[in-house]
């Protein structure tokens, strides 16, 4: 479910696909992730969830799945569909991936800040939360560990994050919405048109837009 402004372009490489978007006339090579880094299903079925946790309907229930999930793997999952959200992005936009990324600020209705410390807390959320979308979009070794450590220290950290990414998930899903550009679907849809590599990947995931 991308809509008729895009279309997806098989290419020579199994783990890769094109994602050409017809508006901007210009495309993206996004390559998969390594299954034993991050799985198909893992990234498939936490699309789903973070849609279903945005819609009202469904996120009582959402919510009590993110209690069976172990809270580091979703944290991978949403940092890469986020790097893959701004990659979109800038292929329809101009603005570059990682200012895309950078720029991520949400101020709506779950942003309820009393105090200059919940304030304070606030920021360093966001701050751990653009730091894994930037480890996923250039996998940086240095930008990998230092989210790592964030997603580490202090102990409940993790749990806390997922709930803060998903804030900030759907803020940019519906940003992109105001654009005509469909997020749900784009994950799943670089699973579904490419196969697992054999052997080492040779390519990151994420590259710059190209014109078609």
């Amino acid at each position: 479910m991308i809509g008729d402004s895009h279309r997806w372009v098989s290419t020579a490489e199994d783990d890769m696909v094109e994602l050409q978007d017809l508006v901007s006339e210009r495309g993206v090579q996004i390559v998969r992730p390594d299954e034993e880094e991050l799985p198909g299903d893992v990234i498939t079925e936490v699309e789903d969830l973070v849609f279903r946790w945005a819609n009202l309907d469904t996120q009582e229930e959402a919510e009590a799945e993110l209690d069976e999930w172990e809270p580091v793997d979703v944290l991978l999952a949403m940092s890469w569909m986020c790097a893959l959200w701004a990659v979109v992005c800038e292929t329809r936009l101009g603005k570059p991936a990682d200012a895309i990324v950078q720029d991520l600020d949400y101020r709506g209705g779950w942003r309820r800040l009393r105090t200059a410390e919940e304030e304070r807390l606030w920021e360093g959320l966001t701050e751990r939360m653009r730091l894994g979308a930037m480890a996923a979009l250039t996998e940086d070794p240095r930008a990998v560990a230092a989210y790592r450590e964030a997603y580490s220290e202090p102990a409940d950290i993790a749990a806390i994050l997922v709930r803060h990414t998903l804030i900030h998930l759907d803020a940019l899903s519906q940003d992109m919405e105001r654009h005509e550009i469909l997020a749900q679907g784009l994950a799943g849809g670089v699973i579904e048109h490419t196969r697992p590599g054999t052997g080492p990947r040779r390519r990151l995931c994420f590259r710059p837009s190209h014109p078609l």
